[in-house]
């Protein structure tokens, strides 16, 4: 078999690597890291047999048959396991990629399965994560996510709108559910991260739509809209900041309730880009006369807007997602809930949401394929240079 000298990695794990890198799937840039992910997550027949799927068009054991001149009694249960291992998925029986995140990301680490290999994804997927590529597709807003403020810091504010309330949120549906795992926190749990928030076992919470199946899939279990008013004030009291798609509270959704040493979305915001998440609706306002720099509010924040130097309280406003945690914490009332002269409602549906991100998605698409070509060419004129 015909190995790459850069790397030792067989060349079909480096072709799945180079399809898994695509700026249209939000992947990374070709690097050693990401060849070694795809030759742990794939078998060398399942890296050749997945160079016949897409990212964009499920297809039939048949097509892929034909594709891959691989017979259907010998294509059927290799396709079945990779969807029982979760590196692909199908739909209405037809198979398709997953991109590495979101995507594979999520759906791999949700369910209840925790053995060696598991471990050895989540150490090589943190890795890549870590090094600051999902930051290069938010150059430009996006505001593809939205935060939900605690309910109790905001609703004494006569210009808070339904669409900031969970309340609304809940009540605007009839099927709730709960994810058997937090992918983020699991992620850190299987490389033995204790999460000094929550569990790995609070997973995302899902209303309307997207409740539905998540038991029959394995995903999690359903929930009342009782139960779901009890878990989410228990994740409140946890200090977890409540992120959403940015839209009505009306359309089916998803929370995530994040922390900021799991939380891939904190993550991005926190260290790389302040371009993913929607301006809020409300920010922290900081009365200093009343404040006593007792440090509640550093230790509840997610986003290090908070800090104490010198024993004195320091505030960076740009760095408010306005989830509300702080107000709670301060025993003082020295903090407030202020409007954001940024706000923008959420949209009214998925379809307005995503006509919204397209342009600076396609541009800053288009700014990392240029960046990458050069940056390719580049080293490709800088080795052959050594050679003369």
């Amino acid at each position: 078999m015909k190995m790459t000298a850069k790397n030792n990695a067989h060349a079909i794990f480096i072709e799945l690597a180079t399809k898994f890198s695509s700026v249209k799937v939000m992947g990374p840039p070709m690097s050693e890291k990401l060849v070694t992910l795809i030759s742990h997550l794939f078998s060398l027949e399942e890296a050749r047999l997945c160079g016949h799927l897409s990212f964009m068009y499920p297809r039939t054991k048949e097509q892929i048959a034909r594709k891959s001149g691989t017979h259907p009694d010998v294509l059927a249960p290799m396709l079945e396991e990779m969807c029982r291992k979760r590196i692909i998925i199908t739909i209405a029986n037809r198979f398709m990629l997953y991109p590495l995140i979101p995507g594979i990301f999520e759906h791999l680490l949700r369910i209840d399965e925790a053995g060696a290999w598991h471990s050895a994804y989540a150490e090589l997927i943190n890795d890549l994560i870590d090094t600051g590529y999902l930051g290069d597709y938010f150059s430009r807003p996006v505001n593809a996510i939205r935060n939900i403020p605690v309910q109790r810091a905001v609703e004494a504010n006569s210009f808070i709108a339904d669409t900031d309330l969970v309340s609304e949120l809940i009540d605007s549906h009839k099927h709730f559910g709960v994810y058997h795992r937090c992918p983020c926190r699991n992620s850190m749990h299987l490389t033995g991260h204790i999460c000094r928030r929550a569990s790995h076992l609070e997973g995302c919470l899902t209303f309307g739509d997207f409740s539905l199946g998540i038991a029959k899939e394995g995903n999690g279990r359903s929930v009342s809209k009782e139960e779901m008013y009890d878990i989410v004030g228990e994740r409140w009291a946890k200090n977890l900041v409540f992120f959403t798609s940015n839209v009505v509270p009306s359309a089916p959704t998803a929370i995530c309730t994040c922390c900021d040493c799991c939380c891939r979305a904190l993550k991005i915001h926190n260290s790389f880009s302040r371009n993913l998440v929607a301006p809020p609706h409300v920010i922290a306002d900081v009365v200093e006369s009343l404040c006593n720099s007792c440090g509640r509010c550093v230790k509840a924040c997610n986003t290090y807007a908070h800090s104490i130097e010198n024993k004195k309280h320091g505030y960076n406003q740009e760095f408010c997602v306005g989830c509300g945690n702080c107000v709670i914490s301060c025993k003082n009332k020295a903090i407030r809930m202020k409007e954001n002269r940024l706000y923008r409602p959420p949209f009214r549906s998925y379809i307005r949401l995503i006509l919204n991100m397209l342009p600076p998605v396609l541009l800053t698409g288009a700014e990392i394929k240029l960046k990458r070509y050069f940056s390719r060419n580049w080293r490709t004129s800088a080795a052959r240079s050594t050679l003369y």
